[in-house]
């Protein structure tokens, strides 16, 4: 993968849950957790209408690697599904369901992606950073072919390419 830099969230005065007044800065792991970044950029607003109560469950959703991994996006109660998380606390997470390809982030059938809302403290704001994502020094995985690029509905063929 291509080298990351840290992420710097500026000292405020704010009453965002998610921001820090003294500031904070982010290094890969406290960004995207073990996560391709592709792919959380991908969830991100799956994630984001769960978590506004949008009237949806069991989301399909792939990522844009021409033989990538599907997910399934949910909300429910966390049922101690999640280290850290109250049992009666619900949880938007996105379950991995079929790996098509190689993963170079070895996402695996099982594997469970949590959207941290209980982790204020501990993770940088989703969407803040989904943001500054454009601006990220994100080099594309080898999974990704730009000739060949994924709709992120896994149930229809649907591929576009970037020219030039």
């Amino acid at each position: 993968m291509g080298e990351f830099h840290n992420i710097i969230q500026h000292p405020c005065k704010t009453q965002c849950g998610w921001s820090h007044p003294e500031g904070r800065e982010y290094n890969e792991y406290y960004t995207f957790r073990d996560t391709c970044p592709i792919l959380y950029h991908t969830l991100y607003p799956y994630f984001l209408g769960l978590f506004y109560n949008a009237d949806m469950q069991n989301i399909w959703v792939t990522c844009p690697a021409e033989k990538g991994i599907d997910l399934l996006v949910r909300r429910e109660t966390n049922n101690e599904q999640f280290y850290g998380v109250p049992p009666d606390w619900w949880v938007i997470y996105a379950e991995v369901v079929e790996v098509h390809g190689e993963c170079p982030y070895f996402h695996h059938i099982g594997q469970k992606i949590l959207f941290p809302t209980c982790y204020k403290s501990k993770y940088i704001c989703p969407a803040g950073l989904n943001n500054i994502f454009p601006f990220l020094n994100i080099e594309s995985p080898k999974c990704i072919n730009l000739k060949r690029l994924h709709c992120p509905d896994w149930k229809e063929d649907v591929f576009y390419s970037i020219n030039g």
